[in-house]
């Protein structure tokens, strides 16, 4: 089983230049995948999707 690192949803906006809103959008419409951990109330986001993000088309290209 491989131990999965979890970035969270700012620091993915930060890396990926971004908005908060968009990221929610993202979110919402499945095209990020991002979870809230037990006994978390915020996002988090596999680092394993961040260097995948294609600003252009604006989404996450790795298949998960």
């Amino acid at each position: 089983m491989m131990l999965q690192n979890y970035i969270t949803l700012k620091e993915f906006c930060d890396l990926t230049k971004i908005s908060p809103s968009t990221a929610y959008r993202m979110i919402r419409n499945g095209t990020l995948p991002a979870v809230k951990l037990a006994g978390t109330r915020n996002w988090k986001v596999p680092s394993q999707f961040v260097p995948d993000y294609d600003s252009k088309r604006m989404q996450i290209l790795s298949n998960f």
